[in-house]
């Protein structure tokens, strides 16, 4: 994709963070060392799990690997009820984790993002993408060229109008970006929330006129759905008599219920926007979300009450979640307000590539993001053009045009399937 004519003038070739094979999570140091490389084990810990010692007893008997924290102390300041902050980091994480199943994959993902994370920080670059997205480019045949003969790229065009609009907006308001989106999703409903309400009410006024300028503006949350739909954001009369944390709990539980149903949703509701496929953090940034991580094992494993094991949070909801609590030091300083989301996403997910966590979203997310390129694009129809704006591969660009003519999204395999019935016939 970075070698596409409209991006390689703008683009430096990618660097490549390895993955976190999920099956290296079952085993107590196989976890150890994804998460101490992750960052978010406690110093003093991972000095013991990673030294010399520690490979011994893992060698000899892996039940025994925790025997290195004998002499370390638990940190203090941990989150958790009275049971966990009294255990090591790392062993509560071992116990939580142990039992997760289906949710390994979403924590090797996870940890495979906060590896990253490090690296951008640590090296300097410019954002994070996952593999699974495509760029926003034109036509060399039909698009124009700069003055210095440069075919236009529009995805390097919307990551510079979002960065400077980041700028101008900590100018104004003296509150630095923490976090920027150059790609972003939701369900149908929430992105008509998103781009009808939200982003015309609260995206940054930029310098420039027109009434296509691209800017960004700040991460949208729940109350600000609740708000919309005239909803009290108070708590439920269900849950008015019960305790603050326990209410509070009963709320979680069914946000993440709500979440995990988003498919189906007929309005808007539960987090507004999703997705980790595209994005930047500051080193100030990172380095609230480690430490956040770092006192709260729940902050990516929980469990509601009538759950039988731990469930995983996806990173695409960690992130926001603990750059907003970091950084909202007041009412008139609002964290999310650190958190800049571009007008105008640079980066789309591929049509119908088989997700590696949730592949029966597929379909949902094709539409989702048709009608994100749509609205961005100010094209109408369902008839695949949107598309045409982006890089796609050959399959890619198969299954936009099976789905304009059939009007059904195939996957891979289908397409496959599809190719070899023709060519038999």
């Amino acid at each position: 994709m970075f070698s596409h004519p409209a991006m390689a003038p703008y683009f430096e070739p990618p660097a490549f963070s390895p993955g976190v094979p999920q099956r290296e999570l079952r085993n107590r140091m196989g976890l150890m060392t994804h998460a101490g490389k992750a960052g978010i084990i406690p110093q003093p810990e991972w000095e013991a799990l990673s030294s010399p010692q520690a490979k011994i007893l893992n060698e000899d008997d892996p039940k025994t690997l925790f025997e290195v924290l004998d002499d370390v102390p638990v940190e203090p300041g941990r989150l958790g009820s009275d049971f966990d902050v009294k255990l090591h980091y790392s062993i509560e994480l071992w116990q939580k984790a142990k039992g997760i199943n289906r949710g390994r994959s979403v924590l090797a993902c996870s940890l495979a993002h906060l590896i990253a994370m490090r690296t951008l920080v640590e090296d300097g670059y410019d954002f994070i993408l996952e593999d699974n997205v495509r760029a926003a480019i034109t036509n060399p045949e039909e698009d124009d060229t700069n003055a210095d003969g440069e075919i236009y790229c529009e995805c390097a065009e919307r990551i510079w109008s979002a960065k400077q609009a980041s700028v101008e907006w900590e100018s104004a308001t003296r509150q630095m970006c923490h976090l920027r989106y150059y790609g972003w999703l939701g369900s149908r409903p929430n992105l008509e929330f998103v781009m009808n309400v939200h982003r015309p009410q609260m995206q940054f006024a930029r310098k420039e006129e027109g009434s296509d300028v691209r800017t960004v503006f700040p991460f949208p949350i729940e109350s600000d759905v609740e708000k919309h739909l005239g909803k009290d954001s108070s708590l439920s009369a269900s849950a008015s008599n019960m305790t603050s944390a326990k209410a509070k709990a009963v709320e979680a539980e069914e946000r993440e219920k709500a979440d995990n149903n988003k498919d189906k949703r007929t309005k808007p509701g539960g987090t507004p926007i999703f997705g980790a496929f595209a994005y930047w953090v500051s080193a100030e940034g990172y380095d609230a979300i480690i430490k956040s991580l770092q006192k709260d094992v729940g902050g990516m494993l929980w469990k509601g009450k009538r759950m039988r094991c731990h469930q995983v949070k996806p990173i695409d909801k960690i992130i926001p979640r603990r750059i907003k609590t970091s950084f909202s030091k007041t009412d008139s300083q609002d964290g999310r307000k650190h958190i800049h989301v571009a007008t105008h996403p640079a980066f789309f997910r591929a049509p119908m590539l088989t997700s590696q966590i949730h592949s029966q979203w597929d379909p949902e997310f094709c539409r989702s993001s048709e009608y994100q390129m749509n609205q961005c694009n100010r094209e109408n129809g369902e008839d695949g053009q949107a598309w045409r704006h982006l890089w796609l591969t050959k399959d890619e660009s198969d299954i936009v045009d099976h789905r304009a003519v059939h009007g059904k999204w195939l996957t891979l395999t289908e397409l496959a399937e599809t190719r070899e019935t023709q060519s038999s016939s």
